[in-house]
């Protein structure tokens, strides 16, 4: 009988090299290539697809270590568990639910708890992806960039005790489905957008005002801007309690947003410019930017957390710090690739102008974000 381990145990792991466990992928090479599990520590990982167990099981045994843990996985957890049944070693585990669960895995991390007050960092792991929850036990919480799954955003407003009354999006996203508005309506909360990234969406929202503050208990939420543009023409920063700037993907702690997501590329990167020397600078250095991406989890701290002193990021980050317009301008153009041609579909279900079903909508999010730029 195989042993199981479950994605919440599993992101935990891939952060401590002392516990990070073999990897063993059965899914077809095509899918690997797409994505993969990812963590802090180096992961030692095999793709072999699952089918060769059936003819070749000596292929699979063979490549695995004795005294290591080994995590078996597929897109579901079905053939995984086949696999694993078959190698029967008790140091072998079946990832339940597969990379299907891992897509939704959120791993709760707090920034600030004074006993009341609280601002958690939620970490999408699979796709690099950030969200917050801003609020006061037993009174109210604001929600921002939520994505995955809702159960983990309901769980930690049951836990303290908090009535979900805001949910906020920083911009239109482009690599993932926003829970936004499905957390709004369940929870007959507000949901708030700038006008910028709203004008051709098909649902009604509440528009982002410059300097609008939000208080929940005594600690405020301030809209620093509902223009840092250049990622999108709306991107909005939001300032939590004088200590955190949730940036969304203006600036990340390395980098910046890509500003050809929308086929404005070299206007937006004069944009994003002007928001990081014009918008973001004048900001008070100690802030904090949590943003709502990372490009990879050796970005974050110690504790876990993704978060850079402003100054930090303004004078010292490789592209935040050019000086010169049209020599950022060039960096940034000249270093972007091209962007996943998915992008523009899920800005279409995030503006409510397409409905895919489950499957397509699981499919559509495949992979790790790709919306940062940096050195």
């Amino acid at each position: 009988m195989s042993h199981t381990i479950t994605t919440d145990d599993l992101a935990q792991r891939v952060d401590d090299a002392a516990r990070a466990p073999f990897i063993l992928d059965v899914r077809a090479t095509d899918q690997f290539e797409r994505w993969r599990i990812e963590g802090k520590a180096a992961l030692a990982i095999e793709n072999i697809p699952y089918w060769t167990a059936l003819t070749d099981l000596e292929q699979i045994v063979s490549k695995l270590p004795e005294h290591q843990e080994v995590v078996v996985v597929c897109a579901h957890g079905g053939s995984s568990g086949m696999v694993a049944e078959m190698v029967d070693r008790p140091n072998v585990h079946n990832l339940e639910g597969g990379m299907d669960a891992w897509a939704n895995t959120l791993v709760p991390r707090t920034l600030f708890d004074d006993g009341t007050h609280f601002v958690v960092q939620l970490d999408r792991i699979a796709k690099a992806c950030l969200s917050y929850a801003v609020g006061a036990r037993g009174q109210t919480v604001a929600l921002i960039d939520p994505s995955g799954s809702v159960e983990p955003y309901l769980a930690i407003a049951e836990e303290m005790g908090a009535q979900i009354t805001d949910v906020f999006d920083t911009h239109l996203h482009a690599d993932h489905i926003s829970l936004g508005r499905q957390l709004a309506t369940h929870a007959n909360a507000t949901y708030h957008l700038s006008p910028g990234d709203g004008e051709d969406a098909a649902f009604d929202f509440t528009a982002l005002v410059d300097g609008e503050v939000f208080t929940f208990g005594d600690m405020d939420l301030i809209v620093r801007s509902v223009a840092t543009p250049g990622h999108t023409p709306g991107s909005t920063s939001l300032e939590v309690h004088e200590r955190y700037l949730m940036t969304g993907d203006a600036v990340f702690v390395s980098g910046v947003g890509r500003p050809d997501l929308g086929g404005e590329t070299e206007p937006w990167a004069r944009d994003l410019f002007n928001t990081i020397h014009a918008k973001l600078s004048p900001l008070a250095p100690e802030l904090e930017v949590c943003p709502a991406h990372y490009t990879a989890r050796a970005e974050s701290r110690d504790d876990g957390t993704v978060r850079r002193q402003l100054g930090d990021l303004l004078n010292n980050d490789a592209v935040v710090s050019i000086a010169d317009e049209a020599e950022f301008v060039d960096y940034v153009v000249s270093h972007l690739g091209e962007p996943p041609e998915v992008y523009a579909k899920i800005r279409l279900v995030n503006l409510g102008l397409s409905s895919p079903d489950p499957e397509l909508a699981k499919e559509l999010e495949v992979g790790r974000n790709e919306c940062a730029l940096s050195k």
